[in-house]
């Protein structure tokens, strides 16, 4: 079983804090960087299109929740060549459609994420599916108090079982990292509980260091 890949997520209100916040060597450490939600909302679309050109050769993803408009807002988001962005689960089928049509037709790899807010179902999962989108990222909100239900966790099983490559979010630390052991999870995706350490870079490196180690012990 592959380890979680290690989303650093950005979200700044203001571009200065985002470079900052990278230039600490967190870069040089993490698989995915993610502009995220308040980001993209605060400086607009251009801070994706910079750090793709700051970042050429890393992961890059665009979380927008997209959730109407799917041609112009996925054609926006486009423009910054993500390799990942993301559509909300509330999104109508159509909507969604119109994001991969247009991902398409610009003969893009940008792979869709559909975030897990709101109401869902698994049929919501097949037509996903059927759709040709098999990424979602199940999301503890912020405004919840606590950590990680046995629920939530049930749900991550279970999105795994059913095939979807799934990344988790919200309110993970280092010491959250083991809820999600021997799940084959796509990405553990952290912000605060990266950036707002004294050493970034070195939190990120142990980070890692332990996702390796207990991922490789499910391999033995």
């Amino acid at each position: 079983m592959k380890r979680p890949l290690l989303q650093f997520a950005l979200d700044n209100l203001t571009l200065e804090e985002a470079i900052e916040a990278l230039k600490t060597g967190i870069d040089e450490v993490v698989d995915i960087i993610e502009c995220g939600t308040l980001l993209i909302g605060s400086e607009g679309r251009k801070v994706i299109g910079l750090m793709r050109r700051l970042y050429p050769e890393k992961t890059l993803c665009a979380d927008f929740k997209i959730a109407d408009a799917g041609k112009a807002m996925g054609g926006m988001i486009l423009d910054g060549k993500p390799d990942l962005m993301t559509v909300i689960a509330a999104a109508h089928p159509s909507t969604i459609k119109a994001v991969k049509d247009e991902i398409d037709r610009r003969g893009m790899d940008t792979e869709i994420q559909i975030e897990l807010f709101g109401n869902w179902t698994f049929e919501d999962v097949k037509t996903w599916k059927s759709l040709g989108i098999s990424h979602v990222i199940l999301h503890h909100s912020r405004d919840i108090k606590g950590g990680w239900s046995k629920e939530e966790l049930a749900l991550a099983k279970r999105l795994c079982e059913e095939g979807m490559n799934v990344s988790v979010t919200g309110s993970i630390g280092y010491e959250d990292i083991d809820l999600f052991r021997g799940l084959p999870v796509y990405s553990i995706i952290c912000g605060r509980s990266l950036r707002d350490t004294v050493d970034p870079k070195a939190e990120a490196l142990r980070m890692k260091e332990k996702l390796t180690k207990l991922w490789e012990c499910e391999n033995d």
